[in-house]
């Protein structure tokens, strides 16, 4: 089993009704870069993971999109997407 990566965070979210994601962000060695990876659970089972890097971000940027992740509207797309299929 690996080890959460030491600088790494680690949070809880509702996403909507009954999906919730166990997000960690992750330090990447290029500066201003992270990897967000979100485990999903719909009621109660797993779901499926995804991950995305964030560019461009400070530390504190990279943070509130981890935090708020229901409210950013490009992640909630693509993780419908990656949950339901493409959708018009």
């Amino acid at each position: 089993m690996s080890q959460p990566a030491a600088d790494s965070l680690h949070y809880i979210t509702l996403l909507e009704g009954r999906l919730q994601a166990a997000v960690e962000l992750r330090p990447t060695p290029l500066d201003e870069q992270w990897l967000l990876l979100v485990k999903l659970v719909y009621d109660g089972d797993p779901a499926g993971t995804a991950s995305f890097t964030l560019h461009g971000h400070t530390r504190e940027e990279a943070e509130h999109v981890a935090r708020h992740i229901a409210d950013n509207d490009y992640l909630m797309k693509e993780i419908d997407e990656f949950l339901w299929g493409e959708s018009d």
